[in-house]
């Protein structure tokens, strides 16, 4: 009976809040409840993650775009060792964007990902700005182009490189995120927030450019006379002022939950397709398997209607006699298979990338030469 009366009166308080003050994209609040648009979201959240962002990259750039000069002043390397470096450097930030992305869409979700590796940012922002004060910059005032430094020792060294990795790491798992939680913050379904969420990514890509824009002129200018502290510790701070506004947000954002390993659920309509290779095609898609909608309530995912592209894959959502609905490795619905054809059709796009990337890279190593 007392079971009863608490239903009826988390009904009525339900109950008191009209049905389209909810967000219809399925997100939920810091709580795990379905968010309620007047109290989270929208343009307070996007203002404070645009910030977030601008400083965040002009801390980053701060330490990036000088680095191969504080290698060659500072660290006494050669122009090819020091490009080599930077250029590994700048490998292993985008390593680390694959597995902030893994992260934040499989296990932790966007906030998390996000406030981990920006302390990881910060942890080593402050690293580099302390032994670079206490150990590397000998005498004062060395590494411009007139006063050389001495030679670090192999401690030393090895804690310049933890700090650089570090910001590695942190940077590279934030960044790819950051975007995505940004537009998290706007309902899709809604037609005013829809249109804001169109307009976030453009003022994310003015935020970004505005950063980057003030380390690379202003920043630059003190580290190429020689101020390397005062320009690590800008960007140290620069990055702690960055995790604090993302923190303040934190009763006001919304939250996607995290959809589980997508790298199984890719592995699964492969594994499904190539065991029913010689099953017969449908001639369309309306008798493929669609599922029944419980894994998308779970992961507030959206039906993908069935596409022509790469019909093979199609063979995974086809329901034979001898198939049993429980198992994802012999039976996909029509959904997670047009997950992996999106995924494929990205190929092209991301095998073009890379021969833009390497070319841009050797030119830059050949200039240092």
């Amino acid at each position: 009976m007392e079971y009863c009366l608490n239903i009826d009166k988390m009904d009525d308080k339900v109950g008191n809040i009209p049905h389209e003050e909810f967000t219809l994209d399925g997100t939920v609040d810091m709580h795990g409840h379905p968010a309620v648009r007047d109290r989270t979201g929208r343009w307070f959240a996007g203002v404070l993650l645009l910030v977030n962002q601008g400083l965040a990259t002009l801390a980053f750039f701060g330490v990036g775009v000088n680095l191969v000069l504080f290698l060659t002043r500072v660290m006494g390397q050669d122009n090819a060792e020091a490009a080599n470096n930077v250029s590994k450097w700048t490998g292993t930030v985008y390593i680390f964007s694959l597995l902030g992305a893994f992260l934040s869409d499989s296990y932790w979700g966007r906030y998390k990902t996000c406030a981990i590796f920006q302390a990881i940012f910060v942890v080593g922002l402050v690293s580099l700005s302390l032994s670079s004060y206490i150990f590397l910059i000998k005498p004062n005032g060395c590494g411009d182009e007139e006063t050389p430094c001495g030679s670090p020792s192999s401690v030393h060294t090895v804690l310049f490189y933890v700090s650089i990795y570090l910001i590695a790491l942190g940077n590279g798992g934030y960044q790819p995120t950051i975007a995505t939680f940004g537009s998290d913050q706007f309902d899709e379904d809604h037609p005013q927030e829809s249109h804001s969420k169109v307009s976030f990514f453009s003022y994310f890509y003015l935020a970004l450019n505005l950063g980057s824009l003030f380390s690379n002129t202003i920043l630059v200018y003190f580290e190429d006379k020689g101020m390397w502290t005062l320009g690590f510790w800008a960007s140290a701070g620069s990055a702690i002022l960055a995790l604090v506004l993302f923190l303040i947000g934190t009763p006001r954002y919304r939250h996607f939950k995290p959809t589980g390993n997508p790298i199984s659920r890719f592995c699964q309509v492969i594994v499904a397709a190539i065991r029913k290779w010689k099953t017969e095609q449908p001639s369309n898609g309306d008798d493929l398997y669609e599922g029944d909608g419980r894994e998308l309530a779970d992961n507030s995912s959206r039906n993908i209607l069935h596409t022509k592209e790469f019909r093979f894959l199609d063979k995974a959502a086809i329901i034979t006699s001898k198939e049993r609905l429980d198992n994802p490795w012999s039976l996909c619905p029509v959904t997670q298979v047009e997950e992996v054809k999106c995924i494929l059709k990205l190929f092209p796009i991301w095998l073009c990338t890379i021969l833009c990337c390497v070319h841009s890279n050797g030119l830059f190593i050949r200039g240092t030469r």
